[in-house]
């Protein structure tokens, strides 16, 4: 406990936990005002835009590439490298952004593509705001890893709720007045006061920021590779998230959210109990590098807690998926009944999503970073394939969502068994 204490994880966790409950609330508040003005569709597919490129080139990207190469540097290598990390990203992914907010019909036009005209300008008009908080969020990311190198987690810790909590307040007290425009300021007011908290933090600890262009060299070396690696290890699940939100945008309207809302809910406990145990297992695996036999215990001590923590879950889950929709967002109608169908299969798969993170660090551990990669990637493309057959050339559109639930299952159950069937292999 000391250990974790001191480690920053339990500020960390607590505020994964709060993020996570955040993130309800303002699900069931876009539901609540966009519902029943038929916009609730809208407002998922306009995040899933800008998260795409947010989540390829930086969320996955920007902490793993500058942590391993700050940390041998001297005092002023440090922030001489993390001045010119910055200027990279607010130079290259601001003047994407930029581009992006000006043509964002352009993109709609890809990820939405099932919508109507009128329904695509309105897409449109809360991605080009959406763009526009991304950015921000982008520069405060380097901050927060600048931050994390220090092993300071205050700011990271609060940054993600005060982000979250504004759009809930800004969706709550004027969705009445600016409707979806609502949502867009108060994410761009979010992001800013996630930026000001990361950057507060970096300079009030001594941070420093100045005008560099790739020093010190060390630190950059192979660094184009490494992020193109790192892209691409990235791609598939951003891909298949893209995708499902395509396939919903040509389903029945509600498609959309009822798919993100099941989604979102049933993933929550993935990340509440697979990724904590991933993480407190990765420092014990690393401890026994390419002892796989000593590997292998750790790993089925891990699963008996995954399985004990997440077969309670999926009953209650399955269960009383109904009742939790109707508790937590208020849905009614089509939406609570496609909603339930893939909160179901999306908790089924609990026990598989739980036991993909876990398994994966065993071959990071082994510096194999390229089977999780491959592995994910099957997984995810047969996946993707199966949801498309089956949502919008097998079943009728009444039931259509029901081949994106079986879609999300099949990623889980894939994956994990092949991660399984791969890692009892080795010797």
């Amino acid at each position: 406990m000391k250990k974790i204490l001191t480690s920053g994880g339990a500020l960390l966790m607590a505020s994964a936990l709060g993020s996570k409950i955040l993130g309800l609330l303002r699900d069931r508040l876009f539901v609540q005002h966009f519902a029943d003005t038929g916009q609730i569709d809208y407002i998922f597919a306009a995040f899933r835009i800008p998260d795409f490129f947010f989540f390829l080139l930086i969320g996955g990207t920007v902490s793993t590439l500058f942590l391993p190469r700050i940390v041998d540097l001297k005092s002023r290598e440090k922030w001489q490298f993390v001045s010119s990390f910055f200027w990279g990203v607010f130079l290259f992914f601001g003047l994407f952004c930029g581009i992006a907010s000006f043509f964002p019909k352009f993109f709609v036009k890809i990820f939405a593509s099932g919508f109507t005209g009128e329904a695509q300008t309105e897409v449109a008009q809360l991605a080009r705001y959406l763009f526009g908080s991304v950015f921000l969020l982008a520069v405060s990311s380097v901050f927060s890893a600048a931050q994390q190198a220090q092993q300071k987690f205050l700011s990271i810790a609060l940054a993600p709720i005060i982000y979250t909590g504004t759009i809930c307040l800004g969706v709550y007290f004027f969705a009445g007045i600016w409707g979806l425009s609502s949502i867009g300021l108060f994410a761009i007011l979010g992001a800013f006061l996630h930026l000001a908290i990361n950057s507060l933090a970096y300079f009030w600890g001594g941070g420093k920021l100045g005008i560099f262009w790739k020093k010190p060299a060390s630190a950059w070396q192979n660094f184009a590779s490494d992020f193109s690696y790192r892209t691409l290890n990235n791609a598939a699940f951003q891909i298949n998230q893209s995708a499902d939100v395509w396939i919903a945008s040509f389903l029945v309207a509600g498609s959309v959210s009822a798919y993100q809302i099941g989604a979102n809910l049933g993933m929550a406990l993935f990340s509440i109990i697979g990724l904590p145990i991933a993480r407190a297992t990765f420092p014990k695996l690393t401890n026994h590098k390419k002892n796989i036999a000593e590997q292998k215990k750790i790993i089925v001590d891990s699963l008996k807690w995954i399985l004990l923590l997440t077969i309670p879950a999926t009953f209650i889950g399955f269960v009383w998926a109904e009742f939790w929709l109707k508790f937590l967002f208020n849905l009614n109608g089509e939406i609570l009944r496609m909603g339930t169908i893939v909160l179901r299969w999306v908790i089924l798969s609990l026990p598989f999503a739980a036991v993909i993170p876990v398994f994966s660090r065993v071959f990071l551990a082994n510096d194999d970073v390229k089977t999780p990669m491959k592995i994910s990637a099957t997984s995810l493309f047969i996946a993707t394939i199966t949801a498309y057959i089956l949502a919008l050339k097998i079943l009728p559109p009444e039931k259509a969502v029901l081949g994106l639930a079986i879609g999300t299952f099949l990623a889980n159950f894939l994956s994990a068994n092949l991660f399984g069937y791969l890692l009892w292999k080795k010797k």
